[in-house]
């Protein structure tokens, strides 16, 4: 009878190479990336067999056909014996157990194809976690005086690891110097009587697995899990199916418009017992609509807070997991969205700017105010050039209506209650080229003070003017109009005057010189000094200037014409004291500028420092007294 040892030795030694081959290249995790860089989905297509070039002092010289078919046919093999011999059985159970405080603590052994992992896994008092203390870690080499028949050559090391016999077959097993390694390491690094899980991370490495099958009867470890030939950094892969013991919530605070009362709030993104599988599915995503602070009550950033609590527990006892500063202008809305994320737990996603927040949970819950103070009325007037070029298609004077309307909506948001904003409107033009002293006034509409959305219908039925003039128009009749309205500012109110237009006013008297165009600039047919005018409206009747202002192409030529450009320059710094933007500029933050005045901070003096909760109120919970 003719014996088979021979055949089956040489395949022995053909998936050991195989193995080997694969680790150095990277192992399983490289052959999964490669698979998605190569088609893009990672989807269950074999691997090509590795290259043995690395390892050709191990087994015979490959290159005949023959040879190649038997490579194809080991390198199935060895996937085969790794996907058969994997097994998470009972990891589930036993982070559920660890979870639930049945132990207080787990050690895991991890044990690969070249390193040794002891780790602990525990709970703080809080029963956030699990936190994972690494206690020792070793490489086989560094226990080699305790395991001398292991060899200190790195693929030769490899080769019998893997269940290589090599070419000598009175090789010595490789079993026992791996046992005497384990034994080593584990006399160095006690544990305590703790509960042990091992780990071996070397799917398909037979002396591995059988010497780590020993250490766990040994060890009377609770279970043994076979993953494959892959060494991270940590055992996240592991952590990441630990359940939540405790309910994770997002926090914020919660603004009542009518009475200004401030109150924390929670929304619960991943009740207790959310887990990810910790095989690289897709983590399911919550999505959370939030609002920063309202104007005046707000830096400018907020904090969004993640925090872990039970049900019943006050703000006091929550634990954060997570906070994040954003960068939020005052009143504007964004989503956040949270993913339960390995044994970080949970993880932002979110376009806009944040950075981790530094400040303790404990200062920003007793740090958010409880009341916040009443606006005061503000009296808002805009005044909207509607003098512009309406050949081919102009639409500048539509744009500007459209973006007082959005103005005027932007303040009504920021201030809230509809006895809080008035609004009155005027509407001006150019002069007639011909126009003496009296024939014509640019003011072509006024309305009276009304509610905001009374003031965006009426901004929409208004039409454009003709353009008569390059370099300025009828502005110099705003500020005398101002003077008229002194019987309609209501006491103690904020009063505003929200210019927005293109062109300064006509001056009074000496107008600059024009260099390079062939128009001049105009004086006032009726010899207005609107400089004095505003400087009495803003002196006597309180009140602040901005300008929202789209500039003609000459404003910016200061060197073609600097004469015009400072003239202009200095007249629209004058209607934008309090803030002067370009067209297109965010309403909010023009919002801003018009109502931050009125708007107090918060009765104590400190501003909210938490995201606003949004959204239907039954969402958010309120926090437990305490």
């Amino acid at each position: 009878m003719q014996s088979n040892i021979g055949v089956n030795t040489r395949a022995a030694d053909l998936r050991a190479a195989l193995r080997v081959a694969d680790l150095l290249a990277g192992g399983p995790a490289a052959r999964a990336a490669g698979a998605v860089a190569e088609d893009g989905t990672g989807d269950d297509a074999p691997p090509p067999p590795p290259d043995l070039r690395g390892v050709r002092g191990l087994v015979a010289e490959a290159g005949s056909a023959r040879a190649d078919d038997a490579r194809r046919g080991g390198w199935h093999d060895v996937l085969a014996q790794e996907r058969a011999r994997l097994s998470r059985a009972g990891l589930g159970w036993l982070l559920t157990r660890l979870a639930a405080g049945t132990f207080p603590a787990l050690d895991v052994l991890e044990i690969g194809c070249e390193r040794l992992r002891l780790s602990r896994l525990s709970y703080d008092s809080a029963g956030t976690g699990p936190d994972v203390h690494r206690l020792a870690e070793s490489s086989w080499t560094d226990l080699a005086p305790a395991a001398p028949g292991l060899p200190h050559d790195r693929p030769r090391r490899l080769f019998l690891l893997a269940g290589g016999a090599e070419t000598d077959p009175v090789a010595p097993a490789v079993t026992a110097p791996l046992r005497a390694a384990l034994d080593a390491f584990l006399r160095v690094n006690p544990r305590d009587g703790r509960p042990l899980a091992v780990v071996v991370r070397a799917s398909g490495w037979g002396p591995v697995e059988q010497a780590a099958e020993e250490a766990r009867r040994d060890a009377g470890a609770l279970l043994c899990l076979r993953l494959s030939a892959h060494w991270p950094p940590s055992p996240d892969d592991l952590t990441a199916e630990v359940p939540l013991r405790r309910t994770v919530w997002l926090a914020a605070a919660q603004v009542d418009g009518g009475s200004g009362t401030v109150r924390l709030v929670r929304r619960p993104l991943f009740p207790a017992g959310s887990r990810t599988d910790g095989r690289g599915a897709a983590a399911p995503v919550v999505r959370v609509p939030v609002t920063a602070p309202p104007h005046g009550a707000t830096t400018g950033e907020s904090v969004a807070a993640v925090v872990a609590a039970g049900l019943d527990e006050p703000a006091s006892r929550w634990r954060s997991l997570r906070l994040d500063r954003l960068e939020l202008p005052p009143g504007s809305r964004t989503v956040l969205r949270y993913a339960l994320h390995g044994r970080n737990r949970v993880e932002l996603r979110h376009d806009g700017h944040h950075e981790p927040e530094s400040s303790p949970w404990s200062a920003l819950a007793s740090g958010t105010p409880r009341q916040l103070s009443r606006p005061r009325p503000v009296d808002l007037v805009v005044a909207v050039e509607l003098a512009g070029p309406q050949g081919d298609g102009g639409t500048a004077v539509e744009e500007r209506l459209q973006e007082a309307a959005a103005v005027v909506t932007a303040v009504e948001d920021a201030v809230g209650g509809e006895d809080v904003l008035r609004v009155g409107l005027i509407g001006y033009r150019d002069h007639a080229p011909l126009d003496r002293p009296g024939d014509h006034d640019p003011v072509v509409h006024r309305t009276a003070m009304s509610a905001a959305q009374d003031a965006g219908r009426t901004l929409g039925t208004w039409r454009p003017h003709p353009l008569r003039h390059d370099f300025a128009t009828g502005l110099e009749h705003v500020p005398r109009e101002l003077s008229a309205w002194r019987h309609l500012w209501r006491a103690g109110s904020h009063r505003v005057l929200l210019v927005v237009g293109s062109r300064p006013p006509h001056p009074r008297t000496r107008p600059p010189r024009v260099l390079r165009r062939g128009a001049a600039v105009r004086i006032c047919p009726d010899r207005l000094e609107w400089r004095d005018e505003l400087h009495a409206a803003r002196h006597y009747e309180g009140v602040v200037c901005v300008a929202v202002v789209d500039e003609p192409a000459w404003m910016d030529d200061l060197q073609g014409e600097p004469h015009l450009a400072h003239w202009a320059e200095g007249a629209w710094d004058a209607f934008g004291a309090e803030g002067r933007f370009g067209a297109g500029h965010d309403p909010r933050l023009i919002a801003s500028a018009v109502a931050a005045p009125a708007l107090c901070l918060p009765a104590d003096g400190a501003p909210i420092r938490l995201v606003v909760a949004d959204g239907p109120a039954g969402e958010w919970q309120h926090a437990a007294a305490g």
